[in-house]
């Protein structure tokens, strides 16, 4: 008798429903909302198998009844696959007022047990789109008037049309003036001859009366402004010997190392020395390096 109770006991249970089998919910958080205002629609599939794999999911119309987005955006979508359940969330943004409908969503599961796929389907939701407008709302107020905005250069506007009015006419003063004589021509922004500018500053330079470290000093002056305005390196910025390398010259670098005695070692020359010193730089100067 016991074998045969244990025996219709297993049969029972066999024959009801697995409590493990995978459940569809899915709602959306309101009913009826305003234009503009966002719909919130989640779809969850529990008691899933730990193995599952997602096969495809999509509107039961492909997405086309999102697609004219002035009437309806999904804004955003996140989805969430945990060992035993898949969670999806929608938020729906309606532009247009009147009843929506929110078509079916298919998820196609495949389980490690099973031959085929499995479909798993929401059914349409009816969403009742109202307008922001009170309908109690009978006169409408009217607009402000455009408010004038005033910038703040309106009080320097007629300095400022004099000014562009003088340009105007300055360059064209200029335009007729360009390839005759006058008085803009002279004026020089840059060094046109550093050659024969530095030769004058040489021929002006005096060395009778004057300390090794003065004379050494205004001479090493000039030598860099000629190699800076000559070959436009920044001379002034450069070590004697980065010269020494830049310009491979025996005069050069002989007057380079007589200015470091000088300001290193604080040697004092004769004036007999000076004069030749003064000399060597200007052939350097007068000759191409």
């Amino acid at each position: 008798m016991l074998r045969v109770i244990i025996i219709l006991f297993f049969s029972f249970f066999s024959c009801t429903n697995n409590l493990n089998e995978a459940t569809l919910t899915y709602n959306t958080d309101i009913q009826k909302t305003q234009i503009g205002y966002p719909v919130n629609l989640d779809i969850k599939l529990n008691n899933l198998d730990e193995y599952y794999s997602i096969e495809e999911m999509t509107w039961s119309d492909s997405l086309l009844w999102a697609a004219d987005s002035s009437k309806v955006l999904i804004k955003n979508s996140k989805i969430d696959t945990l060992d035993q359940s898949l969670s999806i969330g929608f938020e729906i943004t309606f532009w247009d007022t009147g009843k929506a409908i929110i078509p079916p969503y298919f998820l196609s599961i495949n389980f490690p047990d099973s031959t085929g796929s499995t479909i798993f389907t929401t059914d349409s939701i009816h969403i009742e789109i109202e307008s922001v407008i009170d309908s109690n709302f009978v006169n409408i107020q009217k607009d402000k008037p455009i408010k004038k905005i005033k910038l703040p250069y309106d009080k320097y506007r007629i300095f400022l049309i004099s000014l562009i009015l003088f340009l105007v006419v300055f360059i064209f003063y200029l335009w007729r003036k360009r390839g005759q004589d006058n008085p803009l021509k002279n004026i020089q922004f840059f060094n046109k001859n550093p050659k024969k500018d530095s030769v004058k500053k040489l021929n002006r330079l005096k060395f009778k009366d004057m300390s090794s470290d003065i004379f050494y000093n205004k001479l090493s002056i000039i030598l860099k402004e000629y190699l800076e305005n000559e070959y436009y390196i920044i001379s002034f910025e450069m070590t004697s010997s980065e010269l020494r390398k830049f310009f491979d010259d025996k005069d050069l670098i002989a007057l380079l190392e007589k200015i470091d005695s000088v300001k290193f070692a604080n040697k004092e020359y004769s004036n007999t020395e000076k004069k030749y010193d003064l000399e060597l730089a200007k052939k350097i100067v007068r000759k191409l390096l």
